[in-house]
């Protein structure tokens, strides 16, 4: 991998190759990357991979070759080879001092 990891947008999401998975990460068995919390729509993967989750509820995975993000409300996106990390928009009222996730 380069030094400028691969990034890619998929609604509110973030996809962002990252070196190698954390050491806390845990296999999970699904192919959802994001629920859609508003219209009940997930970020799911097609194609061969691996999704893994940390205790802190952070999703990572591996794309085992070429794969597909699928959502119903936007465009289908490829994803190459490689180690990922999912990291969710979130928004900042700097008025309120606060910070909240945006949700898709």
């Amino acid at each position: 991998m380069n030094s400028h990891p691969k990034l890619f947008r998929h609604g509110d999401l973030l996809i962002r190759e990252i070196h190698s998975l954390p050491h806390t990460a845990k296999l999970i068995h699904t192919n959802i990357i994001a629920e859609g919390e508003k219209t009940g729509h997930n970020h799911m993967l097609h194609g061969s991979h691996q999704i893994y989750e940390t205790v802190d509820n952070q999703i990572h995975f591996e794309a085992m070759q070429e794969l597909e993000i699928k959502h119903p409300e936007h465009n289908t996106i490829i994803i190459p080879k490689g180690i990922y990390t999912v990291v969710h928009e979130r928004s900042f009222n700097p008025c309120d001092d606060i910070e909240i996730e945006v949700i898709d």
